[in-house]
């Protein structure tokens, strides 16, 4: 019986054995995955090298595509830049001993009470770009046979006020071909556009045809016949203005349209202060860029043309 017993109990523990081995290996291989020594354990990867590159590719461009960038705004800039301003120097009287003078009252002022003696001059009250071609000076000759006689080295034109009553678009195209006339008959003369003097603030209430809005809109457009190598532009508005206003200062004139005679001191003074130095030959006029092609009106010519005037100007 204690056999029969003993036999059960081994048979029971064998079944036993066979029923957990199972568990017992599964759980101790567990338990020695967990227990894994943490040399044997392999941490995330995180290629720094390789997020570093991706970042710069987010946040940087290749060296070729900056360079090619730069040079474009270089070119870009050199494109779209405008051409600095002339360097006007201070010059002394003697400059203006070749120099001619072409103008309204506002240049006879210039001649009468000014500092310039040595100058030449073509003036006269009431001028205009509409009577060159028929306005005699006092030995009997045109501004045109007074160019095509004479070189000179500087030539200086204040036309303008007495054009106010005209077409501005013919006024325009008349002044634009006179300073092509000057190029092609003193090619190697500096060119100065003058610009025309404000009137005063009284003067503008008169109402008629002279204000500084009109004066204005002539002097701009003759502004933009001046290209910075031959032909320049001189505004001496800024010398005589109110600034508060933009019209000619009361204290300077009698008449609103016209500074007093000690003024023209001053104004000489100025342009002594304004002088382009000297003349780069390599600028020279060509004859085939004197008269451009798109010009109606030939140089010179305004008897082919009938015009009146609608008011008739006298400064």
């Amino acid at each position: 019986m204690n056999k029969f017993k003993q036999c059960l109990y081994t048979v029971l523990l064998l079944v036993t054995c066979l029923v957990a081995s199972p568990l017992i290996f599964r759980q101790i291989w567990k338990s020695s995955r967990d227990v894994e020594p943490a040399s044997a354990k392999k941490p995330p990867v995180i290629d720094l090298k390789k997020n570093d590159n991706e970042e710069e590719t987010t946040t940087e461009m290749p060296e070729t595509e900056i360079l090619t960038e730069t040079v474009t705004e270089i070119a870009t800039e050199e494109v779209t830049t405008e051409p600095p301003p002339p360097d006007f120097v201070e010059s002394d009287p003697s400059y203006f001993d070749d120099a001619l003078f072409i103008g309204d009252s506002r240049t006879v002022g210039i001649r009468d009470y000014g500092t310039l003696p040595n100058a030449s001059y073509f003036c006269s009250v009431g001028l205009a770009t509409y009577k060159l071609e028929y306005e005699y000076d006092e030995s009997g000759i045109t501004v045109y046979d007074k160019l095509n006689s004479n070189q000179y080295g500087k030539v200086y034109i204040m036309l303008g006020i007495n054009e106010l009553g005209n077409d501005f678009q013919y006024t325009s195209e008349l002044y634009r071909n006179f300073i092509e006339y000057v190029k092609q008959s003193q090619p190697n003369a500096i060119i100065y556009i003058l610009a025309n003097l404000h009137v005063s603030q009284y003067r503008e209430t008169e109402g008629d045809l002279v204000n500084n809005t009109a004066i204005n809109a002539v002097n701009e457009s003759t502004a933009q016949l001046a290209d910075g190598k031959t032909v320049f532009y001189l505004d001496v508005n800024q010398i005589f203005d109110d600034a508060s206003t933009g019209s000619l200062m009361a204290e300077c004139t009698s008449d609103g349209v016209h500074v007093l005679a000690k003024y023209y001191e001053t104004w000489c003074q100025w342009l002594c202060m304004n002088t382009i130095p000297v003349f780069n030959p390599d600028s020279e006029i060509t004859t085939d860029e004197i008269i451009p092609e798109t010009s109606d009106i030939p140089v010179g010519d305004t008897q082919n043309y009938d015009y009146i005037p609608e008011g008739e100007l006298n400064y």
